[in-house]
Order: C-alpha cells, then structure tokens, then sequence
C-alpha cells in the first residue's frame, strides 16, 4: 500500500477480534478523521501540481521573450555589431577605451545569454519537479482511497455487529416446539384473569402464563423460575410475567456468563421463536428487549444492576 507518511499514521489500527459497538464506533470516528485528512493532502498535491504547471508556463514564456531577444542582439551584433565596433574603436581616445568598448559590447552579449540560461535552467527543474510531485499525487490520491476504505470496513463491521446484536442471542439449541395455548374461534386469546396457582410462588397466574411456564419446563429450561410479585409495576403482579435464573442455583448479583449465558441465550431465543404459539408479549434479556412489532432492541435498567438490566435472567411477559 503506497500512503504518505502523516495520513499513514492517522488511519486506525485494525480492530481486534469481535471489537464491542464503542471500538468500532471510536476507531470509525477516526477514520472519517483521517479521510478529512486524506483529502486535505489531496488537494494540496493538487494545488502545488497548479501552481507548478503556472510557474511553468511563466517561465516558458519568459524564456521565449529571451531567447527572442537574444536572437534579435545575435542579428544586430552580425549586421551592424562590427560596423559600431570599428566606430567604436576608431573613436577612442586610449587603448584603455578601446578595450572598455570590445568587453562591454561582449558583455552585452553574454548577459543575454546568461540569461536565457537560467530560465532554461529553471524550466528544467520545475518540470523535473512537476514529474517528480505526480508521484506525490498518487501517494496522496491512493492514501485517500486507503482512508476511505478503511472507514468503509468499519462502517460494515459496525453494521454487521449491529445487525447481529439486533438478531437476539441467536439458536434456541435445537429445543422442542411449545404446545399452542388455547384461543378463542377467530383466532383471537381471550381475556384471561389471575386465577391459577403459581407453582413458583404462594401468588396467581393467568391460564396461559401457566401454560408458558408448563412448556418452558418442557423444553428443557429448568432452572430456577420466579413468576407473581404482589407489588411494583409491569406484569408480575397481574400473574403475567416470569423471571427465569439463568443461574441454576437462583439469581445472582452478577451478569451471567460461559453456561449460564448461554442457558439464557437459548431460552429467549426460544421464546421468540414460539412467540406466537405461546402469546407471548414481549422478552427481556441482556440489555437486549423484544417484541413482536419492534423486534430486538437495546435496553438498559434504571440502575445498571444484573437484575435491572436483566443479564441474570430472562423476563418473559404473557398477553
């Protein structure tokens, strides 16, 4: 890859395997930097090649009236030089002024000549220049294309990652399909009151939270499971919302990881898979909240504890 020095150094490091959402965003702000930058170098280049090919065009022309005019002093020195030379001569009053008339006049002659050289001599390096700055302007036209690149890959990845985050936790392991729960002859679920016994505590659940926990057992998901709370608000205290432990031993202070992630992870993958079959509301789970109309979200809880942000357990809600 061909860059100059000073954008080289601006474009970010390659992102280390699977970056979080913060990285990419950071090293992409970078890198939309850095083609600022890159650009910037661009038009320079461009602006010095300008204003070479100006120099250059000055000079050459400058250069045309002097050889022009040295070619008009070499017609007048063959023409007329050699009659003004003798008159010169043959009006001097001392061989000193003689010799001051053939130098001068020599003179005359060299210094036309001097000059044509050196605007000879300067066209010559700002064209060598000019050649030479072309490379500059492919340097800086391809560190701009890196630069761009770059902020493209990161802007893909940050996609990518953002698409897989807004895709849940992803496979529920292959677990069994839930029974369907009862709904009235139109397809609708009907209206349905805390009536049932909670098997998890001494509250009530509707007919169909009790279905969603009967099949979640079945499926496979046995662990620790709290439904009814007396206060607070949401569906825990209308008998429609259970907290799933993704610990085996209960909910712990602390968001779960290695088995217990992905224990959770499968159950809400599951939930959502059997979202329609179970009528369920919505699901919450690692910072992540769904439903049927919004699909996978971010979410964060009022305190950022395991609880509130639900990185202990997965809450299912029940229509």
């Amino acid at each position: 890859m061909v860059c100059i020095a000073a954008i080289c150094a601006l474009l970010p490091a390659p992102a280390m395997a699977d970056p979080d959402e913060e990285t990419l965003e950071s090293d992409l702000a970078d890198a939309i930097a850095a083609v600022a930058d890159a650009e910037d170098e661009v038009t320079a280049a461009e602006q010095r090649a300008d204003d070479l090919a100006d120099e250059i065009e000055q000079t050459q022309t400058h250069l045309t009236e002097l050889a022009d005019d040295l070619n008009e002093y070499a017609v007048y020195l063959h023409t007329e030089g050699d009659l003004r030379t003798t008159a010169a001569l043959l009006s001097a009053e001392s061989p000193d002024s003689m010799v001051d008339a053939l130098t001068f006049t020599g003179y005359l002659a060299d210094e036309r000549a001097a000059l044509v050289q050196e605007a000879g001599d300067l066209l010559t390096r700002l064209e060598a220049e000019k050649e030479a700055h072309a490379d500059e302007i492919e340097a800086a036209e391809q560190a701009l294309e890196d630069a761009e690149q770059a902020a493209d890959d990161l802007e893909e990845e940050l996609e990518d990652l953002r698409a897989e985050k807004a895709a849940g936790p992803g496979s529920d392991g292959g677990a069994p399909a839930a029974d369907p729960v009862a709904r009235n002859s139109d397809g609708s679920l009907p209206s349905e009151g805390c009536t049932e016994d909670d098997p998890t505590t001494d509250g009530c659940l509707t007919p169909r939270t009790l279905h969603v926990y009967n099949e979640t057992r079945e499926a496979g998901f046995t662990r620790y499971v709290s439904c009814y709370r007396p206060s607070g608000s949401g569906e825990h205290p209308k008998g429609r919302a259970c907290d799933f432990s993704a610990n085996s031993s209960g909910f712990q202070n602390q968001a779960a990881t290695g088995g217990d992630k992905d224990y959770g992870d499968r159950l809400a993958a599951w939930y959502v898979n059997n979202a329609s079959t179970l009528g369920i509301e919505y699901v919450i789970w690692y910072r992540q909240f769904w439903s049927p109309s919004s699909g996978w979200r971010s979410y964060s809880g009022a305190n950022g504890t395991p609880a509130a942000d639900h990185t202990n357990h997965v809450h299912v809600s029940v229509r």
